[in-house]
């Protein structure tokens, strides 16, 4: 080989690998770093039901993650005393403050509710997401907590897009005393959705900027999103499952749901519902969105 074609291979490896750091690190940065991510206002004034649990009489909880973070969480005690619990749980982008008409629908049918803020959101610290993979950790942390403050509790989980992916992986750790557990719109692995969101957004392929991001969130986040995946996370799992998914949902398509209910074990739920886009299910029919979930959660509360 010339030295001449030898020194051009050399620098287009260079320069190509160059380019591959730097779209991984902005990959990186964009999808997981705190202020970076799409992030609802802080300040943004609350409506309807946001507004209604923000006028309820609550408490704030702090726990401290495995990492050394401190978390908050928001507990609503119930109007006539219960060891029934569901810890709901809140999407990408989104806080605790903002669940008001899922801790409604769970409050108004007589249980306790702990809506914690997953780890870079809301009131907790941190400075990249966990995708639902670092937060099962937290998640678990809090039903000690529960179980803690009554060793008789029944618990059930809800949760929406990627806290929903945060119910499934969560359900992985065996935590005790969980009843049921309710997914909306959530995605079965983290790579999957980053490789979907690389050809939407930008239409990118996902190799190797997607495996680039995932060394960075290793060095980074302290975890490796390759690692989460509810073909592990379920197959052992014997909590009850109520899988929900829009069918227009073009943001976690709604291939994961099926996903989701393969991977699952009995006794588990599917609904599609019809028309919904991404974490519009509730909206699209309140009154039957409502409907199921109480009596899912009712099957199982004993």
């Amino acid at each position: 080989m010339k030295k001449g074609l030898k020194i051009f291979l050399v620098v287009l490896i260079g320069i190509l690998l160059a380019a591959d750091l730097g779209g991984g690190a902005y990959l990186f940065n964009f999808a997981f770093k705190k202020g970076n991510y799409s992030s609802k206002d802080a300040n943004m004034e609350l409506k309807g039901n946001d507004k209604w649990f923000a006028s309820q009489k609550q408490t704030i909880w702090t726990e401290k993650s495995k990492d050394g973070l401190k978390l908050k969480a928001r507990y609503l005690p119930a109007t006539k005393k219960t060891n029934k619990t569901v810890v709901v749980i809140h999407g990408y982008g989104s806080a605790s403050k903002y669940m008001g008409s899922f801790v409604k629908i769970f409050h108004e049918a007589g249980y306790n509710v702990l809506a914690p803020d997953n780890r870079s959101f809301g009131m907790s610290e941190g400075e990249y997401a966990g995708y639902g993979w670092s937060d099962r950790k937290d998640i678990t942390g809090w039903i000690n907590r529960i179980n803690k403050k009554d060793p008789h509790s029944q618990i059930g989980m809800y949760g929406i897009s990627m806290g929903a992916a945060t119910v499934m992986y969560t359900l992985g750790e065996h935590p005790k005393n969980v009843d049921f557990a309710i997914a909306d719109c959530g995605y079965s692995t983290i790579s999957g959705e980053l490789n979907y969101q690389l050809k939407e957004m930008f239409n990118l392929p996902s190799f190797p900027l997607v495996q680039t991001a995932a060394i960075y969130s290793k060095i980074f986040a302290g975890y490796n999103f390759y690692q989460a995946d509810t073909k592990n996370t379920l197959k052992n799992n014997h909590v009850p499952l109520f899988i929900i998914h829009g069918s227009k949902d073009t943001f976690v398509p709604v291939s994961n749901a099926y996903i989701n209910y393969k991977n699952a074990n009995d006794s588990k739920k599917l609904w599609i519902v019809k028309d919904a886009e991404h974490g519009k299910a509730y909206k699209t029919d309140k009154r039957e969105y409502t409907h199921k979930v109480d009596d899912f959660a009712q099957k199982y509360f004993k």
